[in-house]
């Protein structure tokens, strides 16, 4: 089985931006974070390891937050960095990247955290 069978769903990456906003008067700017509205890599080969998904819900409230944390393979060679944003093509799930990792020049390993919360009936 060659690794390009293994890649079974598609996903795209939006690189972080960064610009310097200053709040005016004089003032030095701060870093100001945010990803385009157009994916910076679209349509990858990848494939999300849903069955080691490790799902928190943390109970408070009125609101519930939850947490996943989902592994993604993907190609060698493709551009994913630190805090990048993946999106699920499938299921329209947005995560963030967290540090790459390179398997040996063979593919790529990089886990994906998800937070949110969920709004209780009242």
């Amino acid at each position: 089985m060659a690794i390009e069978d293994f890649f079974d769903h598609k996903c795209d990456i939006y690189h972080t931006k960064i610009e310097t906003v200053s709040p005016g008067y004089n003032l030095p700017g701060s870093p100001k974070f945010s990803y385009g509205t157009v994916p910076d890599i679209e349509n990858v080969d990848c494939h999300f390891h849903v069955k080691n998904s490790s799902i928190n819900i943390i109970q408070e409230e009125a609101v519930n937050k939850y947490e996943d944390h989902v592994k993604i393979a993907l190609p060698a060679g493709t551009d994913i960095r630190l805090n990048d944003q993946v999106i699920n093509r499938e299921t329209g799930l947005i995560y963030t990247a967290e540090l790459p990792k390179n398997i040996r020049d063979h593919h790529i390993a990089v886990y994906l955290q998800r937070t949110g919360t969920i709004k209780g009936a009242l």
